[in-house]
């Protein structure tokens, strides 16, 4: 049986619970029943996983291993979790309030990850040699060292295998720290971990808050961090790390613009833009937030966009026909709702949230709000939608904010298209859709302004975990 809110420790290859109850407590999102506490790893556990981690490093015990000897070990922790799907699925619905449906499809697709993962590191390679005139002269890809994984609670199971599957593909030993949110994957993980018979001390999986990260952060033996949340949050992690110049990749959130042009079709960007303000019940960071329309089709698209939500289901997570669920947790309802206050316009909420004490929120188009007030980022299926005079007014208000996540760009012609995303400062601008997979094979993006540090793509965030050194035989001829 799956039992939510139990997650484990992984240290040294040994699974425990964790010791230490947190004051907060883990609730159902559909009713906000209890389901049990939020918990933490004691200092000592967390000790013992920095001391794990460095040795795996130090000793070489996962860091020494040839690149098909830890791709072959990735490619043993994807069947456990393959196996293991179903389960998956379950926690992290009940972690993130995402309908069932949705993240049985994300669950499925966990084992792939890993599995690219290690094919990209097996391509990768870890040495090259330079033409050097008959000397030996290498340029090597080498592991920074222990890698400490801080995960969020929006996709857990998701950004955690990213992580972790090009971490320990680079050759870094992990630490990995799930949100103290969403915490349950941590089981089947773990467990799935010890089956595949990782060495001690490649993958650690320790609890916790803000305590415990800052623990974390602020250990020399962590040689590298990995972050996926809010800006806030990033801003913390690089000032916690800036003393020592520990390399980041940090994916932060976004006020991810929108734009619709005259020309545009109008009922195809509307059934579009209401599919990614609700997908993952709005809780992804390169969800649409602001929706800047030809002012002469204002109007028209918030009745296309009211008509859209229209047909989606507001409703239970574990309901198959549902399209959006709850949010995740009591707190950021109330957050998103006071934000939704705060913008000063009207909210127009054509699809009725369930009554009760479940999380739901009726997706919202907020209408009237000066473009100033839509600085932060509203994590929720919320949009604002805002009249623009001409295409250099869309564009001089998308890229206000000064991040620069993803942007989105509906437009009747396909060169006006191309030339408005050329212009949006995103590292990915998506023209007549909002889908979740990359655009094509070999995608990447970099995170611009506050959205963060490094970049998405399959060589990309492998590389994020490796460092450059080059090995020569000196050439005695130079003369200096």
């Amino acid at each position: 049986m799956v039992t939510p809110a139990n997650p484990l420790e992984l240290i040294d290859g040994r699974i425990a619970t964790p010791a230490e109850r947190l004051p907060g407590l883990l609730e159902d999102p559909d009713d906000g029943s209890a389901l049990g506490p939020q918990r933490a790893s004691a200092p000592k556990a967390v000790e013992l996983a920095l001391a794990a981690a460095d040795r795996a490093w130090e000793d070489g015990g996962w860091s020494g291993l040839p690149v098909d000897a830890r791709a072959a070990a990735l490619e043993r922790l994807a069947d456990g979790l393959a196996a293991r799907a179903e389960e998956l699925a379950l926690l992290d619905a009940l972690d993130s309030g995402v309908p069932l449906a949705i993240t049985r499809a994300i669950a499925g697709s966990l084992a792939g990850t890993l599995r690219a993962a290690a094919a990209e590191a097996r391509a990768a390679g870890e040495a090259r040699p330079l033409e050097a005139g008959g000397r030996r002269v290498e340029v090597l890809r080498l592991p920074w060292g222990p890698a400490l994984l801080l995960t969020p609670w929006n996709a857990p199971a998701a950004a955690a295998a990213s992580k972790l599957a090009n971490a320990l593909a680079a050759g870094c030993p992990a630490i990995l720290k799930p949100s103290e949110l969403a915490p349950s994957f941590s089981r089947p993980l773990a467990e799935a971990a010890v089956e595949a018979e990782l060495p001690p001390g490649a993958l650690q999986i320790v609890h916790g808050g803000p305590e415990v990260a800052q623990r974390l952060l602020g250990d020399r033996r962590v040689r590298v961090v990995a972050l996926t949340g809010g800006q806030a949050t990033g801003r913390a992690v690089a000032a916690a790390t800036a003393a020592r110049m520990v390399p980041l990749q940090l994916e932060l959130g976004g006020t991810n613009a929108a734009l619709v042009t005259d020309d545009a079709d109008l009922g195809a960007a509307a059934e579009a833009l209401a599919a990614g303000m609700t997908k993952l019940n709005g809780q992804w960071c390169e969800a649409p937030r602001r929706i800047l329309v030809a002012a002469a089709r204002h109007d028209e698209l918030v009745s296309a966009l009211e008509a859209a939500l229209a047909g989606r289901t507001v409703g239970s997570l574990r309901n198959e026909a549902t399209d959006v669920g709850p949010l995740a947790h009591r707190d950021h309802l109330a957050r998103v709702r006071a934000q939704v206050a705060a913008l000063g316009g009207e909210a127009l909420t054509p699809s009725p949230a369930p009554e009760g004490d479940g999380f739901h929120l009726s997706p919202a188009i907020v209408v009237g709000a000066p473009p100033a007030a839509a600085g932060e980022e509203i994590f929720g299926p919320v949009v604002t939608v805002h009249p623009v005079a001409d295409d250099h007014e869309a564009v001089r208000l998308a890229n206000a904010n000064g991040d620069g996540l993803a942007g989105y760009v509906f437009a009747g012609d396909r060169e006006r298209a191309f030339a408005l995303g050329r212009r949006l400062h995103a590292g990915e601008v998506r023209i007549g859709g909002t889908n979740l997979v990359d655009l094509a094979p070999g995608s990447t993006q970099s995170f611009w302004g506050t959205s963060g540090l490094g970049a998405h793509g399959a060589r990309q965030v492998l590389e994020a975990f490796r460092g450059s050194r080059i090995v020569g035989e000196e050439d005695p001829s130079l003369p200096l």
